[in-house]
């Protein structure tokens, strides 16, 4: 296969795992703003409380912490993938004759690190997400069972 064919279709699958990740992290973000919903509805408008409250809400923050562990693997994998595939586009550019190295210049001002630290990424900032949902059920449900044992709610 010609070089400049192959580096076609590589980019091209780059891409579309690049937006099968985006697919994944809106999945999974409507799936936790879905969780956060139900919660708010039972602590609020379903009539629990107390210990009842804490026992319903229970198996949606096991399935939340769950969700947003499985969410964050994902992520990290698909940084892999396509930080590799990127590479790979990268050594490419190398043998191809009059390109403009795209992917090369674009590593280059963007992502190589500087004195040991990234300096710019969207898998690293879509790692926050789920670390972010997995800080607010623990809160929340460790706030639900404090506020219920000292006979708040």
């Amino acid at each position: 296969m010609d070089k400049s064919k192959e580096y076609i279709l590589f980019s091209e699958r780059t891409q579309r795992l690049s937006e099968r990740r985006q697919t994944t992290s809106q999945t999974y973000l409507t799936v936790n703003t879905a969780i956060s919903g139900v919660l708010a509805f039972l602590a609020k408008d379903a009539g629990f409380r107390g210990w009842g409250l804490v026992l319903v809400s229970l198996p949606l923050f096991l399935v939340g912490v769950l969700v947003c562990l499985i969410w964050h693997k994902i992520i990290t994998q698909f940084k892999q993938v396509i930080g590799w595939h990127y590479e790979q586009l990268r050594d490419m550019e190398q043998v191809l004759p009059d390109g403009c190295k795209m992917y090369s210049n674009e590593w280059e001002r963007f992502f190589k690190l500087r004195q040991g630290k990234e300096r710019f990424g969207f898998s690293r900032l879509e790692a926050w997400l789920p670390r972010l949902f997995l800080g607010l059920y623990v809160i929340y449900g460790v706030s639900l069972i404090i506020a219920t044992a000292l006979g708040w709610l």
